[in-house]
């Protein structure tokens, strides 16, 4: 589907904000709220627009540490895949090239918790033909689903009610069929389902605290990046000068479009990159920008050949 100037500005809005009224988006583009409701709706329905959901800082909310895990499969053994989609805790999964063929992103609440996945992996995994897979420890998250993070992580104490208005708002496309935001009342009215009565100012409260302590970062979209024409995900790894990773990190790569997510590990190439493009000239122009940072000093690129499992729903 070719997009316009206007779709494209509509889009762009609606990552940054998905609650941004008709009114606006309308006066921005130059029409009526009308017409940009039409738009709207129909990148909703040929489902370039998924629908809305929040990006979250997970370890404001109980989950101290992300995780990538890699393991060596073939396809043969289907099986492998399936069950790491189901668990919980792996939000991302994808089919990669290279020696390890499925790579697993997962939110870790605390050592403990970390074991239990760890004992559910040794179990199946010695169930394969490789029996092969490695940990890859991430220390520090700079940005994810586009959105950059801030330096800080205050300790926040979270109720269950809290938890769960979090939980609606990540898997807003279970609720609604429309592509705009849960208002409070529909929050409120959710959560009355789930046996769970505060009314709707309540809501209100506690959205604005979520957002004002940075529990929230963001208001957006999902979008089908295939669709949108971005049909080349791939993850590159990038070998830093170690005194420059942060600088590097949070200057020259943040800012960058084509990054949805970066990451710090502890490994020689200590960041992690997932970038999505149109195509392989695309990313080739993609690659050389990368090296104008005198800092940058080699990169390893993995191309994702399936992705299996892209949402936030650990919670």
């Amino acid at each position: 589907m070719a997009l316009d100037h206007y779709d494209l500005s509509i889009l762009e809005v609606l990552r940054k904000d998905c609650r941004a009224s008709l009114t606006d988006i309308g006066r921005g583009l130059g029409f009526s709220r009308f017409a940009a409701k039409d738009r709207i709706e129909k990148l909703f329905r040929d489902q370039l627009i998924l629908g809305p959901t929040v990006v979250i800082d997970p370890s404001l909310v109980g989950f101290k540490r992300t995780v990538f895990f890699e393991f060596k499969t073939n396809p043969h053994e289907p099986w492998l895949a399936e069950f790491l989609e189901k668990m919980k805790e792996c939000d991302m999964l994808d089919g990669i090239t290279g020696e390890y063929s499925l790579l697993g992103r997962f939110r870790v609440a605390d050592e403990e918790h970390f074991g239990r996945i760890l004992r559910r992996i040794d179990d199946i995994v010695t169930k394969s033909f490789f029996k092969k897979y490695r940990v890859v420890n991430v220390i520090s998250t700079f940005k994810e689903l586009s959105v950059p993070f801030e330096r800080k992580a205050v300790p926040l104490s979270l109720d269950d009610v809290d938890l769960m208005i979090l939980r609606i708002l990540l898997n807003q496309t279970r609720y609604i069929k429309t592509p705009q935001t849960l208002s409070t009342m529909q929050i409120s009215r959710l959560l009355s389902d789930l046996e769970v009565k505060i009314s709707q100012p309540s809501v209100f409260k506690r959205l604005k605290r979520l957002e004002d302590q940075g529990v929230i970062l963001r208001h957006t979209i999902l979008v089908n990046q295939e669709k949108m024409g971005f049909k080349t995900k791939l993850v590159v790894r990038l070998k830093v000068n170690p005194a420059s990773y942060d600088n590097v990190a949070r200057n020259f790569l943040v800012p960058m479009d084509e990054i949805t997510d970066l990451y710090r590990t502890g490994e020689d190439y200590g960041l992690v990159a997932i970038i999505r493009v149109r195509d392989v000239s695309e990313y080739n122009a993609f690659l050389l920008g990368l090296y104008v940072s005198r800092d940058v000093i080699d990169t390893h690129s993995t191309l994702v050949l399936e992705e299996r499992k892209n949402h936030p729903s650990y919670l």
